[in-house]
C-alpha cells in the first residue's frame, strides 16, 4: 500500500523533492578523505614509534564515534542502521591506517572505489524512495479528503508531516466550532476508507487547540516483528540508575521507549504468552546492572520457571521452587520487610533533611518485582507499600495477567502511576491498566491478545502523554525459542556479580532475620550461576501441578472464604438453585469431612464439577462456589491458581465482577 509524498497546506499540495544530498554526501566524504590521509601521513608517516601511537589513537576515536553510530541508528531501519555504521567504520579505519602504510596512487584508487560503492548503494535507495511504495502491486491509500468525506468529516483538512513504509502521520484541522472528538469517534471508519487494520488509525487531540489532531495511519502492523534485546550497554553497567532511564524496546515509529524508576511505581499486565515476562525480566537485569539498585523479586505462581534464569541478578529472590512449599507465607515475610525498611529509610533521609531518595544518600535504590501478584489475594500489604515507599526510593512494579477488582485491590491500582499493557482479552481489560486518553486515541491491546509477543502500550510518566498511545515492541530474545531467551539472559545476570556486596547498611538491618535467614540458605548452596536443575525443573512444564503444592501447609485454613460448617445439600455445588444431579452423570460427591484428598484427587473433582454445572446451564460461578463444591478441601490460594490455570488453557473466563464463566465445548471429563 502507498501514499504519495505530499505536504498538506490548506488546498495547496506540494510535492516533497528529494535533491541530490543522499548522493552527493558519501561522494564529497571520499573526496574529503583523501587530503585527510595525507595529512595524517605527513604528520606521523616518519615517525617511528610515534606512528604506531597515532594510528592507535585513531583507532580508539574511530571505535567510540563508530560505536555512537550504532546506538544512534540501530532504532532506524535496516538500511539506515547499516549504512551509518558501516560508512562510518570504513572512514576512521582508512584514517588509522595512513600513518602506517606508505601513500601510492593504488592505495588512494582502493579508497575511491570503496566511496563510490557507498555512494552507488546511497543514490539506488535514494532512487527507490521516490519511487514511493517499495509494494508495486499494493494500491496506494486514498487522500485524506476522499476518505474524510466517506465518513461524514468533510471540510477537515490534512498536513502531513511524516511519511514512512509502515505509517503516515500529520495533523487535521476541523473547521471552527468543531472539536477533535468528532474525528476520535470515527477511527475505525476511518480506517475502513483507508482499507487498513481496524486499529490501523489513531488520533491524538492536540493539547493547546481543540480543533486540531495528530493523526496516524499504520500501513504495516510493526508489531509482527521480533527486536533482540541488544544487551546490557557497557556504558551503564555501573552507572547510577539516575544517570540514564532502561532501555526497554522500539516505538512503532522508530523512537526507542526508555523509563525511569525513580519515584513512581508501575504495573504491567497482559494475558500468557503476551510478553510481559521476557519484559519484567530485561528490566530487572537492566536495573540491577546500575551500581545503586538492588532487585526484590517475588514470585510465588512459577518461580524459578519464570525468574530462574536471571536469578543472579537478583539481590533477594523469593521464588516458588519444588522444596519450598512454604513460598506464600515467606513472600509475606518479604513483604513485611520491605515495610520496615520504609521506616528506617525515611529516618535516614530525614537527618540528611532530604524529602527525596537521591543518588548519593547512602540508600541503595529497591527494585521490588512482584510477579503474578494477583496469586499474593490479599493487597493491604502491598497497598500500605505503594501509598509510603514512593518518596524513600523503592519502585514496586506489580505484573499479572488482568488487573480487574478481583484481582488487584482498586486502592492499590491507583497508586500505580505509570502502567504497561500487553495483549489481553478485550477492551475492559485494556482499562484497567490504560487511562482513558490512551485507549480513546485508539489504542488497541486486545486486538493483538497473545499473537503479537512483547507488543505493548506504555502509558509512563518519563514520555510525553503524546506517544503513550503509539505501540512499543519492546526488546526479547531473537526467536520464541525459549532456549534463545536463557541463552540471551542468563549469561547478563551472572556476569553482573554479587548483588547482596550494594546492600546498604540501614536497609540490611530492618530487612532483619528473614533476609539473613535467606543468605544463610544461598550460602549452603554451590549455585554460582543458574540454579542446578532437578527432576521437576527438566520436566514438561506442567500447569495443572505448578500452583498445587503452594498451598498444602494452609488448605482447610480459609474456612471464612470458602468452607461450610455444614453445606446445604441443595447448595452442595454452590448455585443458589438446587441442581438436580440425575444418575449416570460425571459427577463425584464430595469426600467425608475430614478426608485427606491429593492434589489430583481434588483437582479431578472440581473438573467434574465445573462440566456438570456446563451441562445443566450453569455456566456463571464465583470462587467461593466452588470452594464451598469442593466441601473446603483446599484454600483460597490453590483455588485461584487452578481458576487461571483454566482460564489460560481458555476454559474458563474471569469476569469483571469477579465471577467465573465456563467456556461451553472447552471442558473435558478429567
Amino acid at each position: 500500500m502507498s501514499w504519495d509524498i505530499e505536504v498538506y497546506e490548506g488546498d495547496q499540495k506540494k510535492p516533497r523533492k528529494g535533491g541530490p544530498g543522499p548522493v552527493l554526501q558519501p561522494v564529497l566524504i571520499t573526496g574529503a578523505l583523501i587530503p585527510a590521509g595525507w595529512a595524517a601521513h605527513a604528520m606521523w608517516g616518519d615517525a617511528g614509534l610515534a606512528s604506531g601511537f597515532a594510528a592507535a589513537g585513531i583507532t580508539a576515536v574511530g571505535a567510540v564515534v563508530t560505536g555512537y553510530a550504532h546506538r544512534l541508528t540501530r532504532a532506524r531501519s535496516w538500511y539506515a542502521h547499516h549504512m551509518a555504521v558501516a560508512s562510518t567504520g570504513a572512514a576512521w579505519t582508512w584514517l588509522a591506517a595512513m600513518p602506517l602504510v606508505d601513500l601510492s596512487w593504488g592505495l588512494f584508487g582502493i579508497e575511491l572505489l570503496v566511496g563510490a560503492g557507498f555512494a552507488s548503494v546511497s543514490g539506488i535507495h535514494a532512487w527507490a524512495a521516490g519511487q514511493g511504495s517499495r509494494e508495486a502491486d499494493a494500491p496506494k491509500l486514498p487522500s485524506w479528503e476522499e476518505a474524510a468525506a466517506k465518513v461524514g468529516l468533510t471540510g477537515t483538512k490534512m498536513k502531513v508531516t511524516s511519511v514512512t513504509d509502515h505509517r503516515v502521520t500529520g495533523t487535521v484541522k476541523l473547521p471552527a466550532g468543531r472539536t477533535a472528538d468528532e474525528l476520535t469517534s470515527k477511527l475505525r471508519q476511518l480506517a475502513s476508507a483507508f482499507g487498513v487494520g481496524g486499529n490501523g488509525v489513531r488520533a491524538i487531540e492536540h493539547t493547546d487547540d481543540a480543533s486540531q489532531a495528530e493523526v496516524t495511519i499504520v500501513r504495516r502492523d510493526l508489531m509482527r516483528e521480533l527486536v533482540p534485546w541488544p544487551g546490557l550497554d557497557p556504558q551503564l553497567v555501573g552507572a547510577s540508575i539516575a544517570d540514564a532511564p532502561l532501555e526497554l524496546g522500539v516505538y512503532e515509529d522508530g523512537e526507542p521507549f526508555t523509563d525511569t524508576l525513580n519515584n513512581r511505581h508501575s504495573l504491567t499486565m497482559g494475558m500468557a504468552g503476551s510478553g510481559k515476562s521476557v519484559y519484567g525480566k530485561c528490566r530487572v537485569l537492566q536495573a540491577a546492572a546500575r551500581r545503586d539498585v538492588f532487585v526484590v523479586a517475588i514470585d510465588i505462581a512459577k518461580g524459578l520457571q519464570t525468574l530462574g534464569p536471571i536469578e543472579g541478578a537478583i539481590g533477594w529472590p523469593l521464588l516458588r521452587t519444588g522444596a519450598n512449599q512454604d513460598a506464600k507465607k515467606q513472600a509475606h515475610a518479604v513483604l513485611a520487610a520491605i515495610k520496615r525498611a520504609v521506616g528506617a529509610r525515611a529516618d535516614h533521609l530525614g537527618r540528611l533533611g532530604l524529602t527525596q531518595w537521591a543518588p548519593g544518600c547512602g540508600l541503595v535504590f529497591l527494585y521490588v518485582a512482584i510477579e503474578e501478584a494477583a496469586m499474593l489475594a490479599d493487597f493491604d500489604e502491598i497497598t500500605e507499600l505503594a501509598q509510603i515507599s514512593r518518596s524513600v526510593g523503592i519502585h514496586l512494579n506489580l505484573s499479572l495477567q488482568r488487573a480487574s477488582w478481583g484481582n488487584v485491590d482498586t486502592d492499590a491500582r491507583a497508586n500505580l502511576g505509570d502502567g504497561v499493557c500487553f495483549g489481553v482479552r478485550d477492551s475492559a481489560d485494556a482499562g484497567f491498566c490504560l487511562p482513558d486518553h490512551v485507549t480513546d486515541a485508539g489504542a488497541a491491546p486486545e486486538r493483538w491478545q497473545k499473537s503479537r509477543p512483547g507488543a505493548a502500550y506504555a502509558a509512563v510518566e518519563s514520555q510525553d502523554p503524546e506517544r503513550h498511545p503509539i505501540p512499543v515492541k519492546m526488546y526479547g530474545p531473537p526467536t520464541l525459542d525459549p532456549a534463545d531467551e536463557n541463552a540471551l539472559l542468563a549469561p547478563a545476570a551472572v556476569s553482573l556479580g554479587d548483588q547482596d556486596a550494594k546492600l546498604d547498611d540501614v536497609t540490611r538491618a530492618a530487612f532483619g532475620q528473614a533476609y539473613a535467614d535467606y543468605l544463610a540458605t544461598r550460602l549452603t548452596q554451590d549455585t554460582p550461576g543458574l540454579p542446578e536443575p532437578t527432576a521437576l525443573d527438566n520436566a514438561e512444564p506442567n500447569p495443572a501441578t505448578t500452583p498445587a503444592e503452594d498451598d498444602m501447609a494452609d488448605e482447610l485454613t480459609d474456612e471464612e472464604v470458602f468452607s461450610t460448617p455444614d453445606p446445604d445439600p441443595d447448595l452442595v455445588c454452590g448455585i443458589d438453585d438446587p441442581i438436580e444431579v440425575s444418575p449416570g452423570q460425571d459427577f463425584q460427591l464430595p469426600p467425608k469431612k475430614g478426608t485427606r484428598e491429593s492434589a489430583e484427587e481434588v483437582r479431578a473433582r472440581m473438573e467434574a464439577q465445573l462440566l456438570t454445572w456446563a451441562e445443566q446451564g450453569h455456566t456463571s460461578f464465583t470462587a467461593a462456589q466452588l470452594g464451598a463444591a469442593l466441601n473446603g478441601a483446599r484454600g483460597r490460594s490453590w483455588i485461584y491458581a487452578e481458576l487461571n490455570r483454566l482460564e489460560e488453557a481458555d476454559r474458563v473466563i474471569h469476569e469483571d465482577d469477579g465471577s467465573w464463566s465456563i467456556v461451553v465445548g472447552e471442558l473435558a471429563p478429567a
